[in-house]
């Protein structure tokens, strides 16, 4: 009997796991078809995996490593990229397949989240609401749409955390967390911190200071290292110096602000969850404050050092140090440690009350309102690309040249008696907006008015201004007067589609 309802419990709690991730996975397949692919300009590295993807099939190998080398910032996102770009290569280029792939990733970052829950020593119910808070996060979903390595450099780092959390460390778990450690941030070297975090937890939790300390620590820095010394000798063979490259490389992070760096995490966290992170933040801080009665719970202590390593380390490096700016993608890593504090801080506050039941629905309902109203805001964005290609097939005498979506195209082009504004990315606001000499025929919000775009390298005044201008991506007709060869203004357009050379 007793056998049988812990089966039927382990049923129905699997079942909850899954349904939660085959939701959240469908939210991410919706996400994606509705377009955003290449918007930002970094999205254009998985083009170097198609390349590369095509000169492997080929059988130029040399010509497919030297061009992964060539440019190896963020080198792992590139390599794994290669997978969905082959397939693209066999089946026809698709911008929502390799999109599809890498939300997987996205997927399985909650799933992480769950497991290091269940890793910790918390109940069944705690595992679920800390999946269940995962899932309702926007700041862990919105990326889902792009070809961005954030995800899975996340994933690297949340499985070397998990792995090197392990109560009986072996030299197996001691060598593939830095094998974890070092994928995470070859993945995307911004991550270094989380992957850092992830090391120094394996290495020093769990101690008798006596050989093991010494057997983890050299074991997760080989398997940190010789990853590292590999990719070092195969850039070396191509005549590139990785060790300076990614020192320039990160030299350059520089758009934006260094003294935002103790501010602008929490902006950003704000701006991509609203009441949530209130609910979050205030849960964590009661999940803390426990801490100080009860010292056995090490999980929930080593949730709360990642979130303190990660904001110092930020903070240190920016406002201190002046050797990045930080950035809304950058402050992300800390969602995964709030997340699990909060699922440990209702699970606490509902134990210590007898209306436990009804506080837990009353926090989840708020939770799930908000991040519905948060997702909304992501599927509402719309896109250059996706723009053009909707008035194309609405008039179908406009042309437009996808060239145009390139960095540093102009903010308006004309073709036949339409012109086009605004559909571009923006590096900094425009001054003005071209005046509309005609009959607007088509109009939508552009994409930097989506919020948690603008803590993307832009600064504090450049955000204002954004907020300011309300940009649209507008599409309108033009009167013969305005379009007339004579007038100086329709002249000095640019053409909308761009002749190859």
């Amino acid at each position: 009997m007793k056998s049988s309802r812990l089966n039927s419990f382990t049923s129905r709690h699997t079942l909850i796991v899954a349904g939660i991730l085959f939701f959240s996975l469908i939210l991410r397949a919706t996400l994606i078809v509705r377009g955003g692919q290449f918007y930002f300009s970094d999205e254009s590295r998985y083009q170097i995996s198609r390349d590369v993807a095509g000169f492997l099939l080929h059988g130029k190998i040399g010509m497919a490593l030297a061009d992964l080398v060539a440019s190896p910032e963020h080198l792992g996102f590139k390599i794994i990229g290669v997978l969905p770009a082959a397939f693209e290569t066999m089946f026809g280029a698709s911008l929502s397949l390799p999109a599809l792939f890498f939300s997987l990733f996205s997927v399985l970052n909650l799933y992480l989240i769950y497991k290091l829950s269940q890793r910790s020593g918390a109940s069944p119910n705690q595992s679920i609401l800390a999946l269940l808070f995962a899932a309702s996060s926007h700041a862990l979903l919105y990326y889902s749409r792009h070809l961005l390595p954030y995800d899975t450099a996340l994933f690297f780092g949340l499985l070397a955390l998990y792995v090197g959390s392990n109560e009986e460390p072996t030299i197996n778990t001691s060598l593939a967390c830095g094998v974890l450690g070092c994928l995470c941030f070859v993945t995307y070297n911004g991550y270094w911190t989380l992957a850092g975090f992830a090391m120094l937890v394996h290495i020093f939790v769990r101690n008798n200071w006596d050989g093991i300390f010494w057997r983890k620590a050299i074991l997760t820095a080989l398997g940190f290292i010789l990853p590292v010394l590999l990719l070092f000798i195969l850039a070396h063979a191509f005549g590139i110096n990785l060790f300076s490259e990614y020192r320039k490389f990160a030299s350059s992070i520089r758009q934006g602000d260094f003294v935002e760096g103790w501010s602008l995490p929490f902006e950003y966290l704000w701006s991509a969850e609203h009441l949530n992170i209130l609910i979050f933040g205030g849960l964590s801080l009661f999940s803390i404050s426990r801490l100080f009665k009860n010292r056995d719970q090490n999980h929930q202590w080593i949730w709360a050092a990642g979130l303190l390593f990660v904001y110092v380390s930020l903070v240190i490096f920016s406002v201190l140090l002046h050797k990045f700016v930080v950035y809304g993608r950058l402050a992300r890593q800390m969602m995964p440690f709030i997340i699990l504090l909060a699922a440990s801080g209702l699970s606490s506050m509902t134990e210590r009350t007898s209306s436990a039941g009804r506080i837990s629905w009353l926090v989840i309902a708020l939770i799930m309102l908000q991040a519905a109203w948060n997702f909304a805001a992501s599927y509402n964005v719309s896109y250059p690309r996706e723009f053009a290609a909707r008035i194309q097939a609405q008039y179908p005498d406009f042309e437009f040249s996808e060239k145009r979506l390139a960095f540093g195209a102009p903010t308006a082009c004309r073709y036949n008696r339409y012109i086009l504004e605004n559909a571009k990315y923006f590096l900094t606001p425009p001054d003005s907006t071209p005046p509309e000499n005609g009959t607007v025929l088509l109009s939508v919000f552009h994409p930097v008015n989506f919020r948690p775009y603008q803590y993307e390298g832009y600064p504090a005044a450049q955000r204002k201004k954004f907020r300011q201008l309300n940009l649209k991506m507008s599409f309108y007709e033009v009167n013969d007067e305005f379009r007339s060869e004579a007038n100086p203004a329709w002249i000095s357009i640019k053409s909308c589609v761009v002749k190859d050379n």
